[in-house]
């Protein structure tokens, strides 16, 4: 190990930027692509299209995934701020 680098720092970083900017980018296209199929395809003779409501669920179940991991990692990274001001330590924060 180096004074001057932490390569295990680093190494978190990485992987973490990899889930953050792949991963979820990834779930909310495969979102958007189960809320398309979800919704049905219109036949080329003019039938109604046939919807799978399971899907779209699925859909919707991914979306909200999706919002949950982006609230809690603002609010992690703003825990000690919140701390600060509200007394309310959460997440590893240091009550102030």
């Amino acid at each position: 190990m180096s004074d001057w680098f932490n390569y295990a720092a680093t190494v978190k970083i990485l992987i973490f930027s990899l889930l953050a900017g792949a991963a979820l980018p990834g779930l909310f296209a495969l979102g958007v692509r189960l809320q398309a199929a979800g919704a049905g395809d219109i036949r080329s003779n003019g039938a109604a299209p046939q919807k799978n409501p399971a899907l779209t669920a699925l859909a919707w179940l991914i979306y909200a995934l999706v919002l949950t991991v982006i609230i809690v990692g603002v609010l992690y990274i703003a825990r000690d701020f919140i701390a600060h001001h509200t007394g309310w330590a959460f997440l590893g924060a240091k009550p102030k």
